[in-house]
């Protein structure tokens, strides 16, 4: 398996409470990140800790990751990890902090590739993976930020 560790800083020009109710609702991910192009929530009953989701990321090149998961930590407003499983496993987490009168928000995801072609690519592929890995996160940063703009404040 191909090994990745990524971090990507996110800033927005709103309150932390309405970022977090943004990262914590991602069965809406797919409004303001088009780069999720399935979302299906695994337990309905479920929230924070133990809530399982399945995702389908599609970037730049030629292909899409479909991964599985499950909520480790849930602290709002300040943090959500997750285990990840699929064609990617591993773990990621996004933290928040208030940045003046908006939010930074920092993601880390340090994640494996299952799939045996982009396995054996990897070697020589590995730049390009990880710049559409960055791609994909700088699209939901402007597609989060224009999200946000237009919600109305509460």
């Amino acid at each position: 398996m191909a090994a990745y560790s990524f971090v990507t800083h996110w800033h927005f020009r709103a309150p932390i409470d309405r970022v977090w109710d943004a990262l914590n609702t991602p069965e809406r991910y797919p409004e303001w990140w088009p780069c999720i192009v399935e979302y299906r929530k695994l337990t309905p009953d479920i929230t924070g800790v133990g809530a399982r989701a399945e995702r389908v990321v599609k970037g730049r090149l030629p292909y899409v990751l479909r991964y599985r998961t499950t909520v480790t930590r849930h602290e709002p407003p300040r943090e959500i990890a997750y285990d990840a499983e699929g064609e990617l496993t591993g773990k990621g987490r996004f933290v928040l902090e208030t940045e003046g009168d908006g939010t930074h928000v920092t993601f880390y995801w340090d994640v494996s590739t299952t799939g045996v072609v982009m396995n054996v690519l990897a070697p020589l592929l590995k730049w390009l993976f990880a710049w559409n890995h960055n791609w994909v996160m700088d699209q939901g940063e402007k597609g989060l930020a224009d999200w946000l703009a237009k919600q109305p404040r509460s």
